[in-house]
């Protein structure tokens, strides 16, 4: 296979194409679950000549298709399909999506790029972040390395660091573990735990140094096995940042301000020499942020295949990674509820019978006079802001129906009572930010927009 056919698949969120000379026969899926495809594809002949129509759907990142080709999915917002469906209002016939074809990279450069670390650096902050976090993100450590053209190509490597700075400014905090370590030293004239024979006569008595002892001693403090490998992990981060500023410019005087502050905290401590020292580690239950951060610091380390020099690279090698864009958006979605005082009473994925509701509790709703009950489920589709789609009307009204709903909110709510109902979507337009509207065909369910971060194509 020579190396034009392998060449670079390149996709955007929701966008299709078609490629001709290519055939695939087998997708790749979101942690290999085969309900999760991150691309649809249909092949075809025409004329004599293979082609094959390929949509990428709501994951981004970069991965190699079965047949060898490299595919990279980012995460640019197609306006011009949202123009097309604001014209078309209620046409629900008519395919936007062929029609919001995309002429040439000039217009693509001018498209709007969703602010993936905009939007991570936000739901960190929120609680268990770090265990929901690894639910959107999936790595092929087993699967060959691909080689990136451009950092801006990377969105691994940044969302990896921006977890780990939150974590490391988490345990700065609450306050350094203190734990016994092992500590070699040569002592003079002294003895201190156990005498080290072999590096004693190496070091000391074959070099007429009679007075001095090898010694191996613990010592309780805060130089410890972890906090000198979240040094060395913490030494490769701001080597990361340092030449990627444009990169993470959305977050860049948060993020320093971070790293200053942890920095001060981790001066004193060294950096472990030996990585493997790690995995003798026992965690602590109490300290639960040291165990996520090593996990993630280890991820870090593996990414940059162990070698600081590797971490300012303008094109490096990187594993296959697929980032949920839809959980991405839930999270994002919910740590801008918590930010409003109308919503602070939503309790995050709650479960019952194999349902599970995205956001369920009370929220003030302007066109009513009380706070009211509500079941809210976050659609990451871009076209609910000119228009609808019935399944997940008749989905969030069956949410609302169940009835260990009506049993969670006791008696507040009784059962002749409808609950309201929510959709959130992803908007372009910060008029509509927060801005709730009932969707007319329907009694008491609404829509409500929450605005994406977004950056000017590099």
């Amino acid at each position: 296979m020579n190396n034009d056919s392998l060449r670079l698949i390149r996709l955007y969120e929701h966008w299709g194409q078609v490629i001709e000379h290519l055939e695939i026969k087998k997708g790749l899926y979101f942690k290999k679950d085969n309900n999760c495809p991150v691309f649809q594809y249909e092949n075809k002949t025409e004329n004599d000549v293979q082609k094959c129509t390929i949509k990428a759907n709501y994951y981004i990142g970069v991965g190699t298709i079965p047949n060898g080709h490299p595919i990279f999915i980012s995460p640019k917002v197609n306006s011009k399909l949202l123009d097309l469906i604001h014209k078309n209002l209620d046409n629900e016939d008519i395919d936007n999506t062929e029609k919001a074809k995309i002429e040439n990279k000039e217009q693509v450069k001018a498209l709007p790029e969703v602010d993936v670390i905009k939007m991570l650096s936000e739901i960190v902050k929120l609680p268990n972040a770090t265990k929901e976090i690894s639910e959107l993100l999936d790595i092929d450590w087993s699967a060959p390395e691909i080689e990136l053209e451009h950092l801006e190509n990377d969105y691994l490597s940044p969302f990896l660091v921006i977890q780990f700075i939150h974590l490391m400014k988490t345990i700065v905090k609450k306050g350094l573990k203190k734990s016994y370590y092992s500590v070699e030293e040569n002592l003079n004239s002294r003895i201190k735990g156990k005498i080290l024979v072999p590096q004693t006569i190496k070091q000391n008595l074959l070099k007429n140094r009679a007075t001095n002892t090898y010694c191996k001693y613990q010592e309780f403090g805060f130089n410890s096995v972890e906090n000198q490998f979240l040094k060395k992990v913490l030494e490769f981060v701001k080597k990361y940042l340092s030449n990627n500023k444009e990169l993470l410019s959305s977050t860049h005087s948060e993020i320093q301000y971070s790293i200053n502050y942890i920095s001060s905290a981790f001066e004193l401590i060294s950096p472990l020499e030996n990585i493997r020292e790690i995995k003798s580690v026992k965690h602590n239950k109490f300290y639960k942020e040291y165990k996520d951060a090593i996990q993630i610091g280890e991820l870090i380390l593996k990414n940059f295949s162990y070698s600081i020099t590797k971490s300012n690279k303008t094109k490096r090698k990187t594993p296959p990674y697929w980032i949920d864009m839809s959980r991405l958006f839930e999270l994002y979605a919910y740590s801008r509820l918590l930010e409003n005082s109308n919503y602070n009473q939503i309790e995050y994925h709650w479960k019952t019978f194999g349902n599970e509701v995205d956001f369920i509790g009370f929220y003030k709703n302007p066109q009513k006079e009380n706070r009211s009950p509500v079941i809210i489920d976050a659609k990451y589709k871009l076209h609910y802001e000119n228009s609808k789609e019935h399944q997940d009307m008749r989905q969030v009204a069956g949410y609302s129906r169940l009835k260990k709903v009506y049993d969670y909110f006791s008696d507040k709510v009784n059962n002749n009572q409808i609950i309201d109902c929510l959709i959130i979507y992803p908007t372009l337009d910060k008029d509509k930010e927060l801005k709730i509207s009932e969707i007319k065909a329907y009694q008491s369910i609404y829509k409500m927009g929450i605005c994406l971060p977004t950056k000017n194509s590099v």
